[in-house]
């Protein structure tokens, strides 16, 4: 630093979209793409289409990208399906703390935990509650079955 620059809170909506600033910010550019979503679409929805196309582009040759960018996409196909639980947000962030490193002979590795990790990490509370509903739901849909099954007395007058 020349003693110049000075720190600022700036709003995400006005970071500039540069290396140094992104990266100042917590945040990357990955691969340069811009994915502009509304406060209407399911976070967990589009993660999962993000993660679903990484697990098919795999090409498999690395166990890493191979297991992990599959366990991200099946969690998110569940959590998205009615089957979350409520520890998938730390469960998805630990696979995909898992892949970078250099344990993946090439970059797809990598680009396939990123996305993971910054959209769990930004709206982690999100994921949290989609998954605690999907167990309270069931916990509900057990209670219920076990009412119906439970053997009725007749009393005849």
């Amino acid at each position: 630093m020349d003693g110049k620059d000075t720190e600022q809170e700036i709003e995400l909506l006005n970071l500039p979209y540069d290396f140094d600033s992104l990266i100042a910010a917590g945040s990357m550019s990955g691969s340069g793409a811009i994915i502009v979503l509304d406060d209407s679409t399911d976070i967990a929805e589009a993660l999962a289409n993000i993660a679903e196309f990484y697990a098919h582009e795999s090409c498999g040759q690395c166990t890493p990208c191979r297991e992990g960018s599959l366990w991200m996409s099946k969690a998110l196909q569940r959590l998205t399906h009615g089957e979350g639980r409520k520890a998938d947000a730390d469960y998805l962030i630990k696979i995909a703390d898992n892949i970078p490193g250099g344990r993946t002979i090439c970059a797809f590795g990598e680009a396939c935990a990123w996305p993971v990790q910054s959209v769990v990490a930004k709206f982690k509370d999100e994921f949290v509650a989609k998954g605690a509903a999907d167990e309270q739901r069931r916990a509900r849909d057990i209670e219920a079955v076990k009412a119906e099954a439970e053997p009725k007395v007749l009393v005849s007058a």
